[in-house]
């Protein structure tokens, strides 16, 4: 069943610990695109909220952001949940926006940078709806010309190679559980079904070895 609706309004109309567990993308807080509602990481009373629907010792799992995932976990945690551990989302298709020092420096000094070379970068395109990626792709290649040059001045050339921020490439979940309500997980297990995750399920398989270089930019499908 999907309940469309406000998760405030939506939660409200679940039961007390009918819930096996949670596993949200919420925002992050960075004002993407300017979007008012990704303004702020969800508050405590939102986390409150989830804790009452789920069962005694059911999971949390919740993305994040790199800069803002702090705030996240602690108003999970304020919300009386158990901080567990933490995953990775691990990905390469970010698009890096430092700011190139050097180039920043050259513009300062009102110098021409030459032009030493050009190559391109291509990748397909994502789908844009609503303002947002719905995370597919269309199947169309876009190239895009990256222009080099060399720095002009002394000091765009003592701050070459040096930029502002990291490409992105990770967004850490937090893993959270309610409190048990039993005395041993054991029991807790066998008076609810929740307490424990399923480990095995979750481990790589052997009997098929991957070969990173079968995959698109040498990483692992």
């Amino acid at each position: 069943m999907i309940l469309h609706g406000d998760c405030l309004d939506r939660l409200k109309e679940l039961g007390d610990n009918s819930v096996d567990a949670c596993v949200t993308d919420p925002p992050y807080g960075l004002k993407f695109m300017g979007k008012k509602w990704d303004y702020e990481v969800p508050s405590t009373d939102i986390w409150t909220e989830v804790l009452r629907v789920l069962k005694p010792g059911g999971h949390l799992l919740s993305f994040g952001g790199t800069r803002t995932y702090h705030r996240m976990v602690v108003a999970i945690e304020d919300a009386g949940f158990e901080i567990r551990d933490q995953i990775q989302w691990i990905y390469a298709t970010g698009f890096p926006k430092s700011h190139d020092v050097s180039k920043g420096i050259d513009k300062m000094h009102g110098a021409e940078r030459e032009v030493i070379g050009s190559r391109k970068l291509t990748g397909k395109a994502r789908v844009l709806k609503g303002n947002n990626f719905d995370g597919d792709y269309d199947g169309k290649e876009l190239t895009t010309e990256y222009i080099e040059t060399a720095p002009a001045t002394p000091d765009a050339i003592k701050w070459q190679g040096w930029g502002t921020s990291l490409k992105p490439s990770n967004e850490p979940i937090c893993l959270a559980r309610k409190p048990l309500s039993e005395k041993t997980v054991a029991l807790n297990v066998l008076k609810w079904g929740t307490g424990a995750i399923n480990i095995d399920a979750s481990r790589i398989g052997t009997e098929k070895r991957h070969n990173p270089s079968a995959n698109h930019n040498g990483i692992y499908g």
